[in-house]
């Protein structure tokens, strides 16, 4: 059958389910294994491939993320293993990972911690283009288990530490990164379905205003910080001043937009 064809088909379904048309030429791109930009250079697709195009565009269609289908996610160039038990990596958080390694270079910095690691994408991808020493810590097991498995998979020696975030941590940072859960509570029954039944709640409840980790975090951050110790994090679509608020003793550096022009990313100095 003709690529064009099935492409064309496969649009007109996800365009009537307001899927994203452009998940077809992922899906397609995926069993092909090939770049979804190269689907142009392919004329014909056998029998066999459709019948597995069709089958994930079916899941698809149901309003699993293709991500979560798929087994993967590409971030920042790397690509890393998710599932049930992790929280996709957004393109949005992209920009935390540029920030945190802004300042590694500019202030020489020479170890980091990452809370909340989840898939590990924060700590993979400062480890592999920075020589510091990389520490990252989970509550889940689970979770810790993939972030592990993608380091291994990325080329990234990375220390990984089970904690109920500082619980089990010992020592200072020259730098903590952070995106931790931080949607209030009674907020998570009005996520779009694609975040509220595929995502691990665990890594999306973040209690009362969602400032539950952020509280802990202020309460810690300090005394595991080197003196000019930094800290970076992503926060919620409205918690700015709220944060700000919070973490009033420590220097506000640099407040972060998104590619929405929301403040999505905060960087604090001890």
């Amino acid at each position: 059958m003709k690529t064009i064809e099935i492409r064309k088909n496969l649009k007109e379904k996800f365009r009537q389910q307001n899927i994203d048309e452009v998940d077809v030429d992922f899906i397609i791109a995926s069993v092909l294994n090939i770049s979804h930009t190269e689907l142009n250079l392919v004329d014909e697709i056998s029998a066999e491939q459709i019948e597995k195009i069709n089958e994930i565009a079916s899941i698809r269609l149901t309003g699993k993320p293709l991500d979560k289908i798929l087994g993967y996610k590409y971030f920042y160039g790397l690509k890393f293993e998710v599932n049930e038990y992790v929280l996709s990596p957004r393109q949005e958080t992209e920009i935390l990972v540029e920030t945190a390694l802004k300042y590694i270079k500019q202030e020489n910095y020479k170890s980091v911690l990452d809370l909340c690691t989840g898939s590990g994408c924060l700590a993979v991808c400062i480890k592999r283009k920075t020589d510091a020493e990389v520490t990252a810590t989970d509550v889940s097991l689970k979770a810790l288990n993939v972030a592990k498995t993608n380091a291994y998979k990325n080329n990234a020696n990375i220390k990984f530490v089970r904690s109920n975030m500082f619980e089990k941590i010992e020592g200072k940072f020259d730098l903590i990164v952070s995106n931790p859960p931080y949607i209030a509570s009674d907020e998570l029954k009005d996520l779009d379905d694609e975040v509220r039944l595929f995502d691990p709640l665990l890594a999306l409840d973040g209690g009362e205003l969602g400032l539950k980790f952020y509280n802990i975090i202020h309460d810690n951050a300090k005394k595991h910080l080197n003196d000019n110790g930094m800290l970076i994090m992503e926060i919620g679509d409205e918690q700015f001043d709220l944060i700000n608020n919070l973490f009033n003793d420590f220097r506000l550096i640099e407040t972060v937009k998104d590619y929405q022009g929301i403040n999505r990313f905060v960087v604090f100095k001890k």
